[in-house]
């Protein structure tokens, strides 16, 4: 069994990941209130530019795509290609035909509305948003788009100004992949892909993370790629069932997802056999340290990502 929890923070400056669409010649970020712990013990909203889930999830799936291909696997349908992932446009009447064709199937899930056949991902994210002890800041830039005519001038007729909001902050975030259902059917869990198939899609769902947290995803990209630096990250694997890390959001995350680690110990939930911690900065690993979790420090998200392939690798061919 195979089974990955990641939360994590990182710095992402001058993005503008999700926009609300255009009001006139203003193009505004996605916004949602956000509870925030005060330092009186009060608790208050926030009104603060997110990126949502659907958005990184999306570019997950294109950079797995990516991989898969680059591997050399093509076991991808028409549409998944075409990076088009809102709909299947095959028409099986048995879930694990779907998942044999189409390995984004597989690992995002999907629904046929023609068939009324459906897949719960496998492959889960949460918003990313500004942590609870650092705000975010947000402004509009202005922008003018130039139209010239055949002689060279500048045609006044087609020019535009227009203005998109920009944000800054620090940005929580957190993953689940339950890869022990990679390539197996959830409504007949006996029908399994061979292990070669199962064995790809989980390495290229993992290390397809690295690109998304470091700046592959987003609206814009071509003149506003996020510029991003993932600072912290906690990545548990194991081999059984466990609960979610919490969300680096939370200002003390990092104590509280050490602590939880040790209680899911303690509380028999696992055993040292049967999970392994892959943390990424200074921080993580003064904590973990202290509270006296076993973990591998790893110097960045690439080398922690791909540790994490190797040994759901591993633990996937042994099953």
């Amino acid at each position: 069994m195979v089974f990955i929890r990641i939360s994590g923070r990182a710095l992402i400056n001058i993005h503008t990941a999700n926009a609300e669409g255009a009001i006139g010649n203003y193009i505004s970020l996605s916004k949602m209130y956000i509870l925030r712990r005060l330092s009186d013990g009060k608790i208050d909203y926030f009104e603060e530019p997110v990126i949502s889930g659907n958005m990184i999830k999306h570019w997950h799936a294109i950079e797995t795509i990516n991989l898969l291909l680059s591997m050399g696997y093509d076991k991808i349908c028409e549409y998944c290609r075409r990076y088009i992932m809102y709909r299947s446009p095959l028409s099986f009447t048995d879930e694990f035909d779907y998942i044999k064709n189409c390995a984004i199937e597989d690992l995002h899930g999907f629904l046929s509305t023609e068939t009324n056949i459906k897949r719960e991902s496998i492959v889960k994210f949460s918003f990313m948003i500004p942590v609870e002890d650092v705000p975010s800041k947000y402004a509009a830039i202005t922008h003018n788009r130039v139209g010239a005519t055949k002689e060279g001038k500048i045609d006044e007729d087609i020019m535009m100004v227009y203005k998109r909001e920009y944000a800054s902050g620090l940005y929580g975030f957190s993953s689940i992949l339950d890869l022990e259902y990679v390539g197996k059917s959830q409504s007949d869990p006996t029908k399994v892909l061979p292990i070669k198939d199962r064995r790809i899609r989980a390495k290229a769902s993992i290390t397809a993370l690295a690109n998304v947290f470091s700046g592959t995803f987003g609206a814009c990209r071509a003149r506003a790629i996020p510029v991003v630096k993932t600072i912290e990250l906690i990545a548990l694997i194991s081999k059984k069932p466990i609960p979610n890390l919490v969300h680096g959001y939370y200002m003390d995350y990092l104590r509280d997802n050490a602590l939880r680690i040790i209680s899911m110990e303690e509380t028999e939930i696992v055993s040292n056999d049967d999970y392994k911690v892959f943390i990424v900065g200074e921080n993580p690993s003064d904590i973990f340290k202290e509270v006296g979790v076993k973990a591998i420090f790893c110097r960045d998200l690439v080398e922690a990502l791909n540790k994490i392939a190797e040994v759901a690798d591993t633990w996937l061919v042994k099953q």
